[in-house]
Order: C-alpha cells, then sequence, then structure tokens
C-alpha cells in the first residue's frame, strides 16, 4: 500500500497543511518516499529509501506552488522508487498492476525500469502519439491495467495532471482557490478543503505550469 497527495497553488503551497497530508500518506507505507515540485523552471522530483517526512525537511520546495508526494509500501518494483519519471511524463501511483508484462508486450516501447508503474507513462506515451485526447487517457489507461490504480500523471509541457483511480483511493478537495489531493478523504477534511470529491475512472484534470524539463535526485 502507498499513498499519493498533492497541492496546487496559486502561491506558496501552505508548509503545514502539506506536512498533514504527507503524515497520513506516512501511514500508508514508509519504505520510500518521493517529492515532485514546481521551481519556476522546471520539476524536480527528489525520491529516497526512507521516510517522506524526512525527505519533507530535506527539500526546497517551500517557494512552489506545485507540490506533489508519494509514500511507498515496497510491493513491486524493488529498485526504483517513485514518482516514476521518463519522455517528459511524470507518475505518482497507489496500487500494483498485475498484467504489466503483457502491457510491455503490446506496446512498442523500450521499458526503463522494473517498478510496474512505468506502464501507466507508457500506455499514456502511446495514446498521445496516436493523436488520443487528453481527457480520455484515464479510461484507456484502467482498460488496460489489471490490478489497482489511483494514480497522478503530469504532462508538464502541456500544462497539466491528470487523477484517476479504478478504486476510489483517491480524493481531491479545494480550500480558497487551493487544489488538494489525496489517497484518503481525512487529510483533506483535516486541512478544511470543501467540496471533496471522490475520483473515480473518469478521472480529473487540473492546470499546472507548463515546462519542458524534469530534473531526477536519488537518495540511496
Amino acid at each position: 500500500m502507498c499513498g499519493i497527495f498533492g497541492a496546487i497553488s496559486n502561491g506558496a503551497v501552505e508548509e503545514k497543511k502539506l506536512r498533514i497530508l504527507a503524515m497520513h500518506s506516512r501511514q500508508r507505507g514508509s519504505d520510500s518516499s518521493g517529492l515532485v515540485y514546481y521551481d519556476g523552471n522546471g520539476y524536480k522530483i527528489e525520491r529516497a529509501d526512507y521516510d517522506i517526512m524526512r525527505l519533507l525537511k530535506k527539500g526546497n520546495w517551500s517557494s512552489s506552488n506545485v507540490v506533489m508526494g508519494h509514500s511507498r509500501l515496497i510491493t513491486n518494483g524493488f529498485s526504483d522508487n517513485q514518482p516514476v519519471a521518463r519522455d517528459g511524463i511524470f507518475v505518482l501511483h497507489n496500487g500494483i498492476i498485475v498484467n504489466e508484462q503483457a502491457i510491455w508486450k503490446s506496446i512498442d516501447l523500450k521499458r526503463h525500469f522494473q517498478i510496474d508503474s512505468e506502464a501507466i507513462i507508457a500506455i499514456a506515451i502511446k495514446h498521445l502519439d496516436e493523436g488520443g485526447d487528453l481527457v480520455e487517457l484515464p479510461e484507456k489507461i484502467l482498460s488496460t491495467c489489471e490490478g489497482t490504480v489511483a494514480a497522478a500523471l503530469a504532462i508538464p509541457r502541456l500544462g497539466k495532471v491528470l487523477l484517476f483511480s479504478n478504486n476510489g483511493s483517491l480524493y481531491v478537495g479545494k480550500n480558497e482557490s487551493d487544489i488538494y489531493f489525496a489517497s484518503e478523504r481525512y487529510p483533506l477534511e483535516r486541512i478544511a478543503c470543501e467540496d471533496i470529491q471522490q475520483i473515480w475512472r473518469e478521472g480529473l484534470l487540473i492546470d499546472i505550469p507548463k515546462a519542458e524539463t524534469i530534473a531526477i535526485t536519488d537518495d540511496r
């Protein structure tokens, strides 16, 4: 089991609220962690083989208006932490894809990592390269993947992040004009979010700052 969370704000993300989301995410898994944030030029990914609260203390995200995180109980793909990124796309995934081998056989792309979550990006690449509509992407991914998927899939060059789920383990809410998401409803209630919704197959498309670069740092 894993936890994912995020904040998309008009100004700098509020540290107190983000830490509450991270703390609850940590309860779902603390073997490894990851953060992704916008630094004004591009997106920075920081991943570590320790818990999310420690990574938050080390991160340089405090002035960012977009911060997303992942706290992981290792279940599949021991050597690759999240967020997973390739070809200008990154994903934070809670769940397990059980037919990943079949997916890779059906897609004309070389696999880069061991982690099953990479298959989500591969499906997205193929769909977009074939001219598929972005709003149709959640259903494409969920109809291809067998297992459990609750994910935040970001395509920075398009300035978009997609939230989608086939098991309901993903919620989104608003606090004033800021958007927050988490794997559980309760942490969103704790930070006084309103209009909290459970995310399902149709997904939710959210605007984020556009960028061409994703830089990755790993702390093993």
